[in-house]
């Protein structure tokens, strides 16, 4: 797995790699402490999970976003924030976002929600959006909840896509499909699940434990 790690605080870029590497050695880590930066190494290599500060002295969390995007960004999104607002964290969700992990976690906190994230699930911290979890179902993937067991295969396509954190321009690109047919197999989705849209399925899968592959 190759991570991305973009934040301006250079010992919190340190002390988040050295986390990175002691759960599991062979992870290959990239850093970047600016937009910039981080914008050329998206160019050159193909990333599975950027950790993103919101904050950035550089650029606003919703731009961060937008700009990986644009430079071809295929990865799951993670964001990292010292602020830990219930709708600011609705809104990253929103914005494309596969979890959120508050900076304000302690040691263990922090390990625990970075083994979820790198295990495929979406993290989210349900303490402060006021949804207390149920024990997770371990090793839980998508195809065996069956509530999404009358979806088609390129439904479950676009499923993955979006917990992802993909937006539908890109799920269409990557699928080949057009960008109708996304927001109509989303619906299908989000009907099996009893949600209402991509946010509410990504808290879903946050409190359920589900693996994303």
């Amino acid at each position: 797995m190759n991570v991305l790690m973009i934040d301006d605080h250079v010992m919190f870029l340190q002390g988040m790699k050295n986390l990175l590497s002691v759960l599991v050695p062979e992870l290959r880590v990239e850093t970047a402490g600016d937009m910039g930066n981080a914008v050329k190494l998206v160019e050159l290599a193909e990333f599975d999970l950027v950790l993103l500060d919101w904050h950035l002295a550089d650029c606003s969390g919703e731009e961060s976003i937008q700009r990986l995007r644009d430079a071809g960004c295929m990865a799951r999104i993670v964001v990292l924030s010292g602020e830990t607002n219930a709708t600011m964290i609705r809104n990253t969700v929103d914005l494309g976002a596969a979890g959120f992990i508050p900076k304000k976690y302690s040691s263990e906190m922090m390990v625990a929600a970075l083994e979820q994230v790198l295990a495929g699930r979406i993290f989210l911290p349900l303490e402060t959006l006021n949804a207390a979890p149920p024990p997770p179902p371990a090793g839980e993937r998508p195809a065996n909840d069956p509530r999404l067991a009358g979806l088609t295969a390129r439904q479950m396509d676009v499923y993955r896509a979006a917990a992802r954190g993909l937006p539908n321009k890109l799920i269409a690109r990557q699928l080949n499909i057009a960008e109708s047919t996304v927001k109509a197999h989303l619906t299908a989705v989000y009907t099996a699940l009893g949600v209402r849209n991509r946010t509410e399925a990504a808290y879903q899968a946050s409190r359920e434990g589900v693996r994303i592959d």
